[in-house]
């Protein structure tokens, strides 16, 4: 069962469920229905729709809502910035949402290793897409193995990174991870 923590998600996560076809799981799994989306990831999110269909305004959905940053929280996102480097605008998304979790004691869903790296030095706990994936089947999803595959390979046909190459190697990952049990 997911976490009764309230959600803040990156673009990534958002973006790429939406377009495979799957915001549905978002949705179902978001706990108390909501999953808060910084204002930095909105302008993302309103970015990647100039460049891919099947992408809705946070405003259209009923179980994500635009947050903005305290004076405190943007303090952090700059301070994870510097320690992610890059370019001006780069990273901004997923610092933003480890400042807010930070803050607010959220859960980050972030698809990012580095960005991941960061949380975990912040003791922030994150989720990404995969477990997202591996939650819904055991939960949503009902053990239904077809349709969690099916999940995946529709992520990977929007031309997300997943470290695996196929839904029908989610299960063996998701073993190798820990996030299954052993059968």
């Amino acid at each position: 069962m997911p976490d009764a923590t309230q959600w803040v998600t990156d673009t990534s996560v958002y973006t790429h469920l939406c377009r495979a076809g799957h915001a549905d799981l978002l949705e179902a799994l978001a706990p108390g229905g909501i999953i808060l989306v910084p204002d930095d990831v909105d302008t993302e999110i309103k970015n990647g729709q100039a460049l891919h269909t099947g992408i809705p305004d946070v405003s259209a959905v009923t179980w994500a809502e635009v947050t903005v940053l305290t004076f405190d929280e943007v303090m952090t996102q700059m301070a994870v910035k510097g320690a992610m480097g890059g370019g001006p605008r780069d990273h901004l998304g997923e610092c933003a949402v480890i400042a807010c979790a930070t803050h607010r004691q959220l859960i980050a869903l972030i698809d990012d290793r580095a960005a991941i790296t960061q949380a975990d030095a912040r003791d922030v706990v994150s989720h990404d897409t995969l477990w997202l994936v591996v939650e819904a089947y055991v939960t949503t999803l009902g053990y239904d193995q077809p349709r969690a595959a099916k999940v995946v390979d529709d992520l990977l046909a929007t031309g997300m990174y997943l470290p695996i190459d196929s839904g029908e190697s989610l299960f063996a990952w998701a073993y190798q991870e820990g996030l299954l049990p052993r059968p």
